[in-house]
Formats: C-alpha cells, structure tokens, sequence
C-alpha cells in the first residue's frame, strides 16, 4: 500500500511542480541561476515540512506523509542544475547554489514542521 500511496504523490508532485516551473520559468529566465527550480523546491521543503507536522501532531499513519509529500522538492533537478553550473565553469555560482539549498531547505523545513504542529 505504502508503493502505491509514494507512486499517486509522485505522479500528482510531479504535475505540480511542471505547472509551477513553466510558470515562474515567465517571470526568472532559467540562465544562469535556476530560480524556478529553487522556488519550487523551497516551498515544497515548506510544504512538506507542514505535512510532517501535521502528521507528528495528528498522529497520522506515515503513509498519509508519502501521498502528500509526492514529488515536488525532486533534488535529482537541483543535482542537475548543479552539475550544469559547474561544467559551464560558474563553480562560484554551483556552491552558493548547493550551500543555499541546503541551508535554505532545512530551515524552510523546520519552519514548516512548526507550522504544522501548531495547526494541528
């Protein structure tokens, strides 16, 4: 059951974060910072970080985690864009790219945990 609930959260994450990339991908060009892909991915961090909370506070079963969560904060495209940066010889701008994801991520995470917990 917990397979099939992780594939529904992945194909539905999936779709969203297409139809938020295309459209922030109007507002910020995606060269050189993919600030598209940072977007989604932190508001996803957000987004699930509230799901855990909700579930720690509600005491849900974790398979209600996995549907939610799906795959919006996919990192596979934030390693891509990392990878892109760095062949494109912009190892300055790869970093700050990997340091903030990191930093930004988690944090966004934690603020989300305490949302969810607090709404509960």
């Amino acid at each position: 059951m917990a397979s099939l609930m992780m594939f529904l959260g992945a194909v539905g994450g999936a779709a969203l974060r297409l139809v938020l990339e295309k459209g922030l991908f109007r507002v910020w060009p995606h060269e050189p910072m993919p600030w598209a892909a940072f977007v989604v991915n932190f508001s996803g961090c957000f987004t699930l970080g509230v799901f855990l909370g909700n579930t720690i506070a509600r005491d849900l079963p974790s398979s209600v985690l996995l549907l939610l969560g799906g795959a919006i904060t996919t990192f596979s495209i934030f390693g891509h864009e990392f990878l892109r940066l760095a062949q494109g010889g912009l190892y300055g701008l790869a970093g700050l790219r990997a340091f903030t994801s990191w930093l930004v991520g988690a944090g966004v995470a934690t603020v989300g945990v305490l949302v969810g917990l607090q709404a509960a």
